[in-house]
């Protein structure tokens, strides 16, 4: 006996169920959050844990400088000798090269005596050999002033500056003495008092072979010999050996401070023997 099977129906999807309402609150949310969160991200980050570029400190710009002391380049700056030799008469004055505040003023191994300066702008001078400071430590000084009286102090072979910059308190070795100062306006030999230089020219030589020596006698070492009309600056004369020259004679001797020595009046192009306004060296 057969059955007849009635037709099956097609089969549908069960219905999923529907989210509970607080379920849907707590997702939408969190979403909200996280886009909250992204927005916060700056754009130019590389990568997570990007933070945003510190900006730099502002540099202080290096100050306008000053003639550390008059006299003649002896020894500069390289691999064995970490600064400049200025070289004088004994008493010659040293000058703070620029603003700052002293932080070192007293004996100090090899140089006898010394002392340094932090400028405004972070950089630091040092001087060594003189015989007598003027400035103590925690002293303001400003540019051109007067700090010390040149001597030879220590390990030296004669009166002279010792001369050192460095980029901070905290170098070991400074840079070179003649780039520091040239950056701030001053260039070695140079004259204290004119405020980044020499102070100007009062007078001209005339010649070449005119010879610059240490002292106002014709058997004194000679320091340089000007080959040609040159500007200089005299501050001061006295008398020494006679000198003849072109018909003249005179025994009248100028002192460039800048040249570290006495060159004969004579080749001072003035119609006068005895220079006028120029007081008499002590």
């Amino acid at each position: 006996m057969s059955t007849t099977r009635s037709p099956q129906s097609p089969s549908r999807p069960r219905p999923r169920p529907r989210p509970r309402p607080e379920f849907t609150a707590r997702i939408a949310a969190a979403l909200a959050a996280v886009a909250s969160a992204a927005a916060l991200i700056p754009l130019s980050a590389a990568g997570a844990g990007a933070a945003p570029a510190a900006s730099a400190p502002t540099a202080v710009a290096a100050y306008s400088g000053s003639c550390p002391a008059a006299g003649r380049v002896t020894q500069g700056y390289h691999s064995g000798h970490d600064g400049v030799d200025i070289a004088n008469n004994r008493g010659t004055p040293i000058h703070a090269t620029g603003p700052g505040t002293v932080i070192a003023s007293g004996p100090a191994s090899g140089y006898g005596q010394w002392i340094r300066i932090r400028h405004d702008d972070g950089t630091v001078t040092e001087y060594g050999h003189m015989y007598e400071r003027l400035v103590s430590v925690n002293q303001r000084v400003n540019g051109g002033q007067l700090i010390a009286r040149m001597g030879s102090e220590g390990q030296s072979t004669g009166p002279h500056l010792h001369f050192e910059a460095h980029t901070s308190t905290s170098s070991t070795r400074g840079t070179d003495p003649i780039a520091y100062l040239g950056a701030r306006g001053v260039s070695l030999p140079c004259t204290p008092g004119g405020g980044g230089g020499n102070p100007g020219t009062n007078f001209t030589t005339w010649g070449s072979g005119v010879r610059v020596r240490e002292d106002v006698r014709l058997n004194s070492r000679v320091v340089t010999t000007l080959s040609g009309p040159t500007p200089v600056y005299v501050d001061c004369q006295k008398r020494g050996d006679m000198v003849e020259a072109e018909g003249l004679r005179n025994d009248a001797w100028a002192h460039v401070p800048a040249l570290g020595g006495y060159l004969s009046n004579i080749y001072i192009d003035h119609r006068d023997a005895w220079l006028p306004g120029v007081p008499e060296c002590r």
